[in-house]
């Protein structure tokens, strides 16, 4: 799918109903999303993000490292021994370069990039 179908995807699935003041998106039902990031799911607060109101495309890693450092993520997520590469924020294969939205997706679940080739676990990955 190009990027223009699916931007008019997007814009074709544009809720016009009312917004209710002081109401977060997710409370009336009209967006789904991670709980810990409600706070932001304000009307016309897509641009914390997506740095517009009128989001097209998933945000760029910088929106997600002004308040989610990777070297922090890496250390959380260490491994030791054998499995020192297993660390889904720097890994074997891409370090710690993977852009934030492969694997999690703050308005869809999404599982690990690595899960498409490996079978280890990541028990307390945040969809």
């Amino acid at each position: 799918m190009t990027l223009a179908a699916v931007a008019a995807l997007l814009a074709s699935t544009h809720v016009a109903a009312e917004i209710k003041a002081d109401a977060s998106l997710t409370d009336q039902g009209m967006m789904d999303g991670r709980s810990y990031h409600q706070k932001f799911y304000k009307k016309d607060n897509c641009k914390v993000c997506h740095g517009t109101d009128a989001p097209s495309v998933r945000p760029a890693d910088d929106a997600c490292l002004k308040c989610h450092k990777v070297d922090k993520l890496a250390k959380k997520t260490a491994r030791k021994g054998e499995e020192l590469w297993q660390n889904p924020h720097n890994n074997l294969h891409y370090g710690k370069e993977v852009p934030c939205t492969v694997c999690h997706g703050e308005h869809e679940a999404k599982q690990p990039l690595c899960n498409d080739c490996h079978t280890f676990k990541f028990t307390k990955h945040k969809q």
